[in-house]
């Protein structure tokens, strides 16, 4: 088989995946119809986030929730800076914040333990987690909880990037990308993952698998709780795409920090289940093709097809994730992000099987 009729079966697979994508989000549910007011706990892990700490807070006190039917528990995971004193005077002004320290003398480690030590501590039925670097929208909570219809036990939801530059443009699509692949594999009743600083549950859901302590150690702690509650078959789940659930978060501010965080990821998803290593192999190849097409001459034109083809195929994708989180304006990086999706899809593999260990906030893991 010559490289033109490898590419046409590739670039083939490639865009019936995406249309398979565009199908199950459409099918994902968007506006809840639960009307309870359930309690919640919010619970933010924060290590070292002086600068981003009090607007993070601030995005959480700010919302249409009930005052009375919520807390937010700050879970000071043995910050070196000001931190901790930012959220200790914050919590001095309004009895809705609760500032602990992550425990000290437990099997836990890192993040995983200053979540588990904030949830502990939570009287809420729900739990929500986001992070230190993130902001929320006033309706998050409200909007999440309107999901939590009888037997629901985990909801996840977007997360996109504030989007300024062509860095952090690019990042903000990739994780689009990534989460709108994620909520479609929720559309299609097949569960792929999800992102930590948008994500909820039912405490009970929770406490039946055992909690943090009760499933293996990942470094991406968000997917294996979210696997394990939906492998016990006892609880339902959503993936809304909507803004109200929108979460908006710090980019990574250099090359090293982006490879730093692709690596933890590809770290914590090599036990990610069949279909996920199909849809990523899927894209290694079809990059691989497009990328060897210039390295045969009478192929460049062929290859140049291709990677349009592709790249109508990602905008689509992109276009309908972006249009629910009315965030359209980000496709405005999309050919910045078109040129680091080709290289990273390949890169991603080597750094995860051949990377050394995973340094995230000042920790090896």
């Amino acid at each position: 088989m010559n490289y033109e009729f490898l590419l046409a079966i590739t670039t083939v697979l490639y865009l019936s995946q995406i249309g398979i994508f565009l199908y199950g989000l459409r099918r994902v549910s968007q506006r809840g119809g639960s009307p309870q007011q359930l309690p919640v706990s919010v619970i933010v892990a924060a290590r070292n986030e002086e600068r981003s700490i009090g607007p993070c807070i601030a995005s959480l006190l700010a919302q249409t929730y009930p005052r009375d039917r919520y807390e937010v528990i700050v879970v000071d995971d043995a910050s070196e800076d000001g931190t901790r004193a930012i959220c200790e005077n914050l919590a001095a002004e309004d009895r809705r914040i609760r500032v602990i320290p992550a425990a000290v003398k437990t099997n836990l480690r890192g993040k995983v333990n200053a979540l588990a030590t904030g949830i502990r501590e939570s009287h809420g039925e729900l739990i929500m987690i986001t992070d230190a670097d993130c902001t929320v929208p006033p309706t998050w909570i409200e909007a999440t909880v309107s999901h939590y219809e009888p037997g629901v036990g985990i909801v996840g939801g977007v997360s996109l990037q504030h989007a300024t530059d062509a860095f952090s443009g690019m990042q903000s699509l990739d994780w689009a990308f990534l989460l709108g692949i994620a909520a479609a594999g929720v559309g299609l009743k097949d569960p792929l993952s999800t992102i930590g600083n948008n994500l909820s549950f039912r405490k009970a859901a929770y406490q039946q698998v055992g909690g943090y302590e009760g499933i293996p150690f990942s470094i991406t702690e968000d997917y294996s709780l979210f696997q394990a509650i939906v492998r016990t078959g006892n609880w339902k789940y959503a993936y809304p795409v909507d803004e109200s659930l929108l979460v908006m978060s710090a980019p990574c501010r250099s090359w090293s920090e982006l490879i730093r965080q692709k690596h933890r990821w590809g770290k914590g998803g090599l036990d990610m289940k069949v279909s996920g290593f199909l849809i990523m192999a899927i894209g290694f190849v079809q990059h691989l093709m497009i990328l060897a097409g210039p390295l045969m001459y009478s192929a460049v034109a062929a290859a140049l097809t291709g990677w349009f083809l592709k790249a109508v195929g990602d905008y689509a994708f992109l276009h309908a994730v972006l249009r629910r989180v009315r965030r359209l304006d980000h496709l405005r990086f999309f050919h910045a992000f078109q040129l680091y999706y080709l290289l990273y899809v390949l890169v991603l593999p080597f750094l995860v099987f051949f990377g050394r260990r995973v340094i995230w906030k000042g920790r090896v893991y």
